[in-house]
């Protein structure tokens, strides 16, 4: 056989045609004649298929009635051809070949490889542009669609599509639409991922295959870098939801096992779950873990080549990721319908793509690539289109999202003017991917992971409403109307199927948000975020390759000390940040400390180091951030991972109760405050840190601030109690030099903002133990009357109204107990800021009014049923501790102005004050041994100090009675002794009556305008005046007192 007869064998083999019809082994292959009769005519002899003519008849077989007749599509024919040709060569280049002569297999072997690049091209044609050829049969996309997903592995046409056909498409298109041939495949693929359950639910083994399939048609570069060249790769019109749907990537970053993402996760895998051991709900989860962890293992790879295939695939992979971001943003909005967005599997792998994609940075122990990071980014890219060097797309969609973020510390037109200023400035060489990938993780966590916390921690709350509901009404049927009682049984029977719904779909998340590895990788991410914040505000901007150092701080609201680039930092951020640790730090602790996420070397170590500098810091220096409710939740950390159980508190008021209590805690706590003991900086900045905000948090400008501060407050009185017990005793310290003002160097930077913050927050601590006593007091009153008669009819609401009562009463009596405990342990600790004049009045009106309600006769009304456990109130302690606060201010071993001032305080109070009153509450005191008895003996000794004082305060009604106008305070009308003239309004007041007003309020009370201490004008003639005058007439109201006349 010559070369010509065997190629002519072997081409008609593959391709099953014919031009000789006469040739019996040939009958069952499909005649071309019209092709045979014009090569016959062309060349005169019999024709023969060679690679010249070879075209023509893989056209002729192609043609349409041939295809019909075939019963095979093209693309099968085609596939089917280039599987005999790869066969051929197979044989050629294997054993069989090495018996021919070396140049008669290379000869062969080109016929064939000539054979197997032209059914390639005409492949990835009828994938490009299928309407070029018959549409009879399946499609080219559907054809692969069911080999690579329907076909066993060791199936030759599974390993043939995998391995050497993918290889060659991408050879042969590599420069010629090779994106629009593998489009269709991928559009395939993803489409039958998210409408076949078998391919796209974790709890059927098909998804396997799927992640298979997408890791070997990637694993090819020129094949990854076309992938991001698809149109629907990040087409204009997928957004929001669509993006899951319709994007090229979409469906796979959608296979997930969040109850949200497939629904038989709750349904079938944790069906019976609410009712299952913890042991087996956890083996549960692990399960899922583990299934999770290879979903997300496979597109961290895909990911992976995407953004090293090419720079042009990186930016697109990253354009995708910003722009999923962007239009998903009402993830992390409040209300959310989750039915526009994506879901929750979705958004937490894309968040984990990106996180494993910034470890090489993130998981460096010193840091060293943090300089890399811009914190002009968005100005810089994400405000820029790709022809400006940036990574906002063409609907602007990426650029419209990061330029109304709420910024650190400006508003939006302070914002866009920097941004305008910045986009006019000359380009400075766009960022490096370090910075690119910082970024898109941040954002692909907020809209992901973070999002997800927030709704979890909502969900939290509906099912402890709801067991609540159930368990109220169960045990108590009497708080719904006669006509209401009969549908009860009804209606607990359907909310406890509610109920268990909801708490299957909770436990379903749980293997996914408490995840400890997942938590783990991402606070690796937010060790890096709290470094790159850190070193902007750093007053040598060279953190942490140098230790940090505090910045100073300017006058209040002054910018100019802030670098712009920090002010203008998505507020995200930072918010992500304490908003991750403090869920943490409540659901899985051990994430916090986990060695693996315990990276960087001392002094870098996530949660002993990083963590607490990033508090102190931003607590200490508290003008760098505009919104307060960042600052109130830097307390929760604190709170979080420094709490001591109520029941457990150390004394400090020697107040003698009962057995305390003994609680474990999580090692995490004893962790964090032994690290704070340690900490230089939070011994000096810490405790004063939380004095200030205690007084800055009275205004967030919320609608709700008047309610948001008593929480706040809490926390922070939860705090620095934690603080005031550890052994050491450096925190009780530093509070009482802060008080005293014994310190070398202002803890705000100036003397004046320290002493003001004092002043600011004796004042805001006693108004707020005057309002939480009585609303405590009130509502215990309230749910004494409530608990003791029944609903009258339908319009009766007293379950309601009684549920309401028992809310705010639980709420009211924690933040009492806690106020006034601070309030008499501070009283101890340094007395005279609660003893000055501008207070002095208040403090003593509140704590005789509040004496008399807890020891007085209407002291029975606040007994409630179980009032211990269900409110943790306890009178008794209450009326111990503000007896300690007349002790800690009324007495003294030497006879101060300051205590003189605060007995006549207490004695003057015509409203509450009377000698019985002490009495009354000592016998209480001693019968229950709520205190020793030495602190009986100094109670009752300030007792018999007032008794004296209360002759006394006859002279002051005379001396107001008989004082000109001019010589009274035009507020209370009491006798002016240090007079001060207001430049605002030209009033004349007393200085301890305008101070305390303006402790509260930093206006003149006559006008309205802004009015500070600092702008009093002293009057010392007039003080001279009054003086000489109050001399004369003490000393009429004495000779006329000793005459026996009464005043």
């Amino acid at each position: 056989m010559t070369f010509e007869q065997w190629q002519d064998d072997a081409l008609s083999s593959v391709l099953n045609v014919t031009l000789d019809n006469t040739n019996p082994k040939r009958l069952q292959r499909i005649h071309l004649a019209d092709v045979a009769q014009e090569l016959n005519a062309e060349d005169g002899v019999q024709a023969l298929i060679t690679p010249s003519t070879l075209e023509r008849v893989l056209v002729a077989r192609l043609d349409e009635a041939r295809v019909a007749a075939s019963g095979i599509s093209v693309f099968e024919y085609l596939f089917a051809s280039w599987q005999s040709v790869q066969g051929v060569i197979g044989n050629l280049e294997g054993a069989k070949g090495r018996a021919l002569d070396p140049e008669m297999r290379r000869a062969r072997v080109a016929t064939m490889e000539a054979a197997r690049a032209l059914l390639v091209s005409y492949m990835g044609l009828a994938l490009q542009i299928p309407d070029m050829f018959p549409q009879t049969g399946r499609s080219g996309r559907k054809v692969l669609g069911d080999i690579v997903l329907l076909a066993a592995e060791d199936d030759a046409k599974y390993q043939a599509v995998t391995g050497s056909w993918v290889q060659q498409i991408a050879a042969r298109f590599a420069d010629d639409g090779l994106e629009d041939v593998v489009a269709p495949v991928f559009s395939e693929l993803g489409m039958r991922t998210v409408m076949q359950p078998d391919l796209h639910s974790l709890l059927r083994p098909g998804f396997r295959r799927v992640l298979e399939v997408l890791e070997s048609l990637t694993a090819h570069p020129p094949l990854a870098r076309s992938l991001t060249q698809t149109q629907a790769f990040d087409a204009a019109e997928n957004a929001g939801r669509l993006v899951q749907l319709r994007s090229t990537l979409g469906p796979f970053l959608a296979l997930s096992g969040f109850p949200s993402s497939d629904r038989s996760i709750a349904t079938e895998y944790y069906a019976d779950a609410p009712s299952r051991s913890k042991a087996d709900r956890e083996a549960l989860h692990n399960g899922l873990r583990s299934t999770t962890q290879v979903v997300q293992t496979a597109l961290f790879t895909v990911f992976d080549r995407l953004v090293r295939s090419s720079p042009d695939a990186r930016s697109a992979t990253l354009q995708y990721t910003l722009r999923t971001a962007a239009t998903n943003a009402h993830r992390a909005a409040m209300q959310m319908d989750a039915t526009r967005v994506v879901t929750d599997g979705f958004a937490d792998n894309l968040a984990a793509v990106w996180t494993r994609l910034a470890e090489p940075f993130t998981q460096d122990a010193l840091l060293k690539k943090i300089a890399r990071v811009d914190p002009d980014w968005v100005t810089l890219r994400a405000l820029r289109t790709a022809s400006e060097g940036g990574l906002d797309d063409a609907q602007h969609e990426t650029s419209a999202y990061w330029r109304d973020l709420t910024r650190v510390n400006a508003d939006k037109q302070a914002a866009d003017a920097y941004l305008q200023k910045k986009l006019e400035a000359p380009e400075s060489g766009a960022p490096s991917f370090i910075a690119d990938c910082f970024f898109a993780t941040a954002s692909a966590l907020h809209v992901g992971p973070m999002a997800t916390i927030g709704r979890y921690k909502n969900m939290l709350k509906s099912i402890g409403r709801m067991r609540s509901e159930i368990k109220r009404f169960a045990a108590s049927p009497e708080l719904l109307a006669p006509a209401q009682r009969a549908s009860l049984p009804m209606l607990l029977e359907r909310w406890r199927g509610q109920l268990n719904d909801m708490e299957r779909e909770k436990i379903a998340l749980d293997a996914h948000v408490l995840d400890p590895r997942r938590l783990g990788s991402i606070l690796v991410f937010y060790r890096f975020v709290m470094c790159f914040l850190l070193r902007q505000v750093d007053a040598q901007r060279a953190f942490p390759q140098q230790p940090f150092a505090m910045p100073d701080e300017g006058s209040e609201g002054d910018e100019a000390s802030m670098p712009d680039a920090w002010r203008m930092l998505p507020e995200f951020l930072i918010e992500d940040v304490i908003d991750f640790v403090v869920f943490a730090a409540v659901h899985v602790p051990e994430a916090l400390t986990d060695p693996t996420a315990q990276v960087g070397h001392a002094g870098l170590r996530t949660f002993d180091d990083v963590l607490p500098l990033f508090i102190i810091t931003f607590l200490a220096r508290p003008a760098l951030l505009s919104n307060p409710h960042l600052k109130s939740h830097l307390v929760d950390v604190l709170h979080m991972l420094t709490y001591r159980d109520p029941r457990e508190n150390d004394d400090h008021v020697d107040t003698l109760g009962g057995s305390l209590v003994q609680l474990q805690y999580h090692p995490s706590v004893e962790r964090f405050q032994a690290n704070l003991d340690a900490n230089q900086t939070a011994r000096h900045y810490l405790v004063p840190a939380l004095l200030r905000l205690y007084v800055d948090i009275e205004r967030t400008g919320a609608s709700s601030q008047f309610y948001d501060k008593f929480n706040v407050r809490y926390y922070i009185a939860r705090t620095l109690r934690s603080l005031w017990a550890r052994s050491n005793g450096s925190y009780v310290a530093t509070t009482q030099r802060f008080f005293s003002q014994q310190r070398s160097t202002a803890t705000t930077g100036s003397v004046s903002r320290d002493l003001h913050i004092i002043e600011q927050f004796v004042a805001r601590l006693m108004t707020d133990t005057t309002y939480l006593l009585d609303e405590s007091l009130s509502k215990l009153a309230l749910i004494h009357e409530l608990e003791h008669r029944a609903p009258q009819d339908a319009e009766d609401n007293v379950a309601d109204r009684l549920q309401e009562a028992e809310r705010m009463a639980t709420t009211y009596v924690s933040l009492a107990h806690e106020t006034v405990h601070m309030l008499a342990f501070l009283s101890r600790l340094s007395p005279r800021p609660f003893q000055a004049g501008e207070v002095v009045g208040r403090l003593a009106a509140m704590l005789n009014y509040n004496l008399k309600q807890l020891a007085g006769p209407k002291c029975a009304s606040l007994k409630v049923r179980d009032m211990k456990e269900r409110f943790a109130f306890n009178p008794r302690v209450l009326l111990s501790e503000l007896t300690s606060v007349y002790i800690h201010l009324g007495l003294s071993s030497n006879a101060s102005p300051e205590v003189a001032r605060f007995v006549s305080a207490v004695v003057e109070d015509d409203r509450s004050y009377s000698p019985q009153l002490f009495a009354d509450a000592y016998a209480i005191l001693e019968r229950w041994s709520l205190k020793s008895p030495e602190s009986l003996a100094q109670l009752l000794a300030f007792a018999e100090r007032c008794k004296e004082a209360k002759v006394d305060s006859r002279l002051v009604e005379f001396l107001e009675d008989q004082a000109p106008e001019q010589y009274l305070d035009p507020l209370l009308a009491s006798l002016i002794t240090e007079p001060v003239r207001l430049p605002t309004s030209g009033s004349v007041m007393d200085l301890a009556v305008i101070k305390g007003q303006l402790l509260s309020d930093p206006r003149d009370p006559f006008n309205r305008a802004k009015l500070t201490v600092d702008m009093l004008e002293p009057m010392p003639e007039l003080k001279n005046e009054i003086a000489e005058w109050r001399s004369r007439m003490e000393a009429e109201y004495y000779a006329a007192a000793q005459n026996g006349e009464s005043k």
